[in-house]
Formats: structure tokens, C-alpha cells, sequence
């Protein structure tokens, strides 16, 4: 018997992919993400799921900032890290233990990553991945599905920039 988590792993990593096939036959991505929606229906019906997501730091901190602020074009002068933190915290399970690596909201997640990613292309390039990855697994994070758009849209812009 497979552990429904090793299938989990399994199906997030063919949802990557542009054709995912299995034992030759080839599935649209959006049966393989129904698939993993069932097992994780039945986990939960099983009760055998994981309470909390687990994401990256930086994705879970995205995620909490876009459905707070997607509608607003610049962050409030008096917020911090720290609110950010204890939301993702009750939302997600973090992947790493690195605390210090980002100090104010705009170092997360930018209002304008063109303009603030403009000089330097390597630091884009991990924020490109990081909104990647939230993008195209958007239903298992967002709560809110306009912040869930918003953040489709701004991952569109940054790829062209």
C-alpha cells in the first residue's frame, strides 16, 4: 500500500509537468490536480491529513500579504513582519527555519517587482519561482480567490519584464 503522502508528492510533481503521463498514458494537468484533490478528500475523510500546508517561508508570507493588501497599491507604512509571521504561521507549516533573510513586506513581496527587481536579475528570478509555485498550485493557499487572480496577473507581469 502506497502512503497517501508519497502519492501526494507524486502528484504534485506531475501537476508540474506540461503533459503528465502515467504508465504511457498521458492526463491533462487538470485531472492530475482533481486526483490529488480526491486523495487529500479522503485523507481528510480518513482523518488521517496533514493539518498545515507546507510552504517556504517566503511563499507562506506572499500568500498572507496578497489576500491582506491585492487590492491596494502600496503597503501601509506602520506594517511588520511579525503580524505576517503569526498569520502564516496558523495557516502553514514552514519548510525552512530561516528567519532573518527578509526584513520589511516590500523585500517579500513587492508592489512593483519590475521596478524593484531592476537591477538585479538573480533575486527576480527567485521571486519569479517563488510566485510560480504559488500560482500553480493557487487552490490548495488562497482563501481568497481575488487575491488568488491578483497574484496570476502580477506572476504574467513579471515574466515579461
Amino acid at each position: 500500500m502506497i502512503p497517501s503522502e508519497k502519492l501526494l508528492r507524486y502528484l504534485e510533481d506531475l501537476a508540474k509537468e506540461e503533459h503528465p503521463e502515467i504508465n504511457g498514458k498521458e492526463y491533462s494537468r487538470s485531472q492530475v490536480v482533481l486526483a490529488e484533490r480526491l486523495v487529500r478528500d479522503v485523507q481528510k475523510a480518513v482523518g488521517i491529513a496533514s493539518q498545515k500546508p507546507k510552504l517556504s517561508r517566503r511563499r507562506s508570507f506572499i500568500v498572507i500579504l496578497e489576500e491582506l493588501f491585492y487590492n491596494v497599491p502600496k503597503y501601509p507604512d506602520d506594517l511588520t513582519l511579525d503580524g505576517i509571521h503569526r498569520r502564516a504561521s496558523q495557516r502553514f507549516e514552514y519548510m525552512n527555519r530561516d528567519v532573518k533573510s527578509f526584513t520589511t513586506p516590500t523585500e517579500v513581496h513587492p508592489k512593483d517587482p519590475c521596478t524593484y527587481y531592476e537591477d538585479n536579475a538573480h533575486a527576480k528570478a527567485r521571486y519569479r519561482s517563488a510566485l510560480q509555485h504559488l500560482v500553480l498550485e493557487s487552490q490548495r493557499y488562497f482563501r481568497v480567490p481575488e487575491a488568488e487572480t491578483s497574484l496570476k496577473v502580477l506572476f504574467e507581469d513579471v515574466k515579461l519584464c
